[in-house]
């Protein structure tokens, strides 16, 4: 009958040899207990040296030198020290054995002296490691050459698509036939949906590659969203529609979040709302949520509409990339399917989700939250200049503005947005002729377009800074094409002054000449003399005062 409650060491010894794991048992003085099979496998010339009487620390030079026989003396050295620190004073080594595989090898000495050794083979983790690490550097190269794919597009597209935007809203302020007219609006129309394309690619790949960031700025919530229904009234009106907008009374006045990024979740919610509903209106609601101790607040946008609503089989679909629930919805409305994926990311960014409930031929709510923080009003700035269908922005006449572009349609686009305004125009192509150009002539104002031959944007408006000229601190728009994430605070960064992104839409250009215009304003109370002309005046001697009586009015 056999014992279940022993074992004998003869029995436990068999046990040990028939581990798919090394075992090794080294007496006190360095000599060889046992060693099984795998682990002589492992190391064969490292334990059949021991064998023969060999000691430790020799055997393993020699089981070293036979692995690695092209080893310097130094790195034998080396590595020789490094397996025999690990077993005398028991510590974790990183090994590789005589069949190539990876080993790490545990030791634990016992009370008598005895140093117990396991080898774990470890080869398959370090192999998924590398693929893994292969992967990662694949993926990171592919997503690098994505993204300076997609900015190189951007920029090529945009190129052409200013010269198409800038010169269709320029023919919109002209005195046209009804039927001209028609045919410039569409223009202009087809060409911003374009480029509303092109923004929420940029925006997809942004956010894939975790590139998007949310920037919040204080802003009044009520006037950002009632700005909204304004945008939307032409079309609602065309429709027959009513549009309408409601605010909770708990809702902040001023609070902190990614206006952008909040006006183009909503923008995009109405514009489905309008486009999905031929009968009946769109309202928005905005409610508020309770206040945390740190002054954060959710914010709920409810967009409802009583358009054909959605089914609910095809209400899943709805936030994926490129889907716009069935194949006739999208042949009959038409669009991407773009927009409701990325504005669901971009809420989730902020800490909100959107969501939809919806009842087919009832219509549908879209439910946007987001969080937003506390704040205190913002000081009051300049409201921006107004010009519609040709009317002059007071505030901008009489300036003078140099544009500087390699590519003609560029300046004729940029001509062609200034002169109805009031302003004068000078134009150049490259930065050399701008450095000719504000030598000699007065100069309010530069547009400078970043990528040009030569002398590009960066270093003339270095050469600009540089000059210690009056007109070394003249304000300096950055003219580009480039829109990918950080290109704006990249080039504010060098210096310039504002940032117009390629192409060219009238509203933002009149926000940047209204904050240009504010710059201007207070740059001329800041006329700093020369050397020379301190110097000249002998009556003050070295009178370090003078730097600082420089007024406007001499």
């Amino acid at each position: 009958m056999t014992d279940t409650t022993s074992i004998t060491p003869a029995e436990a010894w068999r046990a040990l040899d028939q581990l798919q794991a090394g075992f090794v048992v080294f007496t006190p003085d360095g000599g060889l207990l046992f060693a099984n099979k795998m682990t002589r496998a492992h190391w064969p010339i490292l334990y059949s040296s021991m064998d023969d009487g060999t000691r430790l620390h020799d055997a393993v030079g020699q089981q070293i030198r036979h692995l690695f026989p092209r080893l310097n003396e130094a790195t034998f050295q080396v590595r020789q020290s490094l397996v025999m620190d690990a077993i005398q004073k028991c510590r974790d080594l990183d090994m590789v054995t005589a069949t190539g595989r990876h080993v790490v090898a545990s030791y634990s000495r016992l009370e008598n002296g005895f140093v117990i050794g396991v080898a774990h083979d470890v080869t398959d983790i370090v192999k998924r490691e590398v693929s893994l690490k292969d992967a990662r550097r694949a993926a990171l190269t592919a997503s690098e050459a994505k993204s300076e794919f997609l900015a190189t597009m951007s920029h090529e597209i945009r190129t052409p698509l200013n010269g198409i935007i800038g010169m269709s809203e320029a023919l919109q302020h002209r005195e046209l036939h009804h039927a001209d007219r028609e045919m410039v609006d569409t223009i202009v129309e087809s060409s911003h949906s374009l480029l509303v394309l092109l923004n929420d690619i940029l925006d997809l790949s942004r956010i894939e590659a975790g590139r998007l960031d949310i920037s919040p700025v204080v802003a009044n919530v009520r006037d950002r969203i009632s700005c909204i229904k304004r945008t939307f009234a032409p079309v609602v009106r065309k429709k027959g529609l009513t549009l309408e907008v409601a605010f909770d009374p708990k809702l902040p006045e001023f609070l902190s979040l990614d206006t952008k990024r909040v006006r183009q979740c909503i923008d995009n919610l109405v514009f489905n709302a309008v486009k999905f509903t031929s009968t009946g209106g769109v309202t928005i609601a905005v409610l508020a949520g309770e206040m945390s101790r740190d002054g954060r607040v959710g914010v709920t946008v409810h967009v409802c509409d009583t358009g054909i609503g959605v089914p609910d089989e095809q209400r899943a679909k709805l936030f994926q990339n490129f889907e716009q629930g069935s194949e006739t919805t999208s042949r009959k409305f038409g669009g991407s399917g773009l927009g409701l994926a990325i504005s669901r990311r971009l809420a989730r960014l902020m800490g909100g989700d959107i969501t939809c409930t919806s009842n087919p031929g009832e219509g549908s709510v879209f439910s946007f939250s987001f969080e937003a923080r506390l704040a205190e009003a913002p000081p009051e700035t300049s409201p921006a200049p107004k010009s519609s269908h040709g009317r002059i922005a007071p505030s901008l006449r009489g300036l003078r503005a140099l544009i500087v572009d390699d590519n003609e349609i560029n300046r004729r686009v940029a001509r062609a947005a200034l002169e109805p305004r009031g302003l004068t125009v000078i134009d150049g192509s490259s930065g050399e002729e701008a450095l000719a150009i504000l030598a000699n002539e007065t100069v309010d104002f530069v547009l400078l377009d970043v990528h040009m031959p030569g002398m590009d944007g960066p270093e003339t408006l270095k050469h600009i800074r540089e000059s210690h000229e009056s007109w070394s601190i003249i304000p300096v728009i950055a003219l580009t094409a480039d829109a990918m994430t950080g290109d704006r605070e990249r080039y504010l960064d060098m210096g310039m002054d504002d940032y117009l992104s390629k192409p060219i839409l009238e509203r933002e250009l009149l926000t940047v000449l209204s904050r240009v215009r504010s710059k201007l304003r207070t740059r001329s109370t800041l006329r700093v003399p020369t050397i020379g002309q301190i110097s000249q005046d002998t009556t003050v001697g070295v009178n370090l005062q003078k730097l600082f009586l420089v007024a406007s009015n001499t």
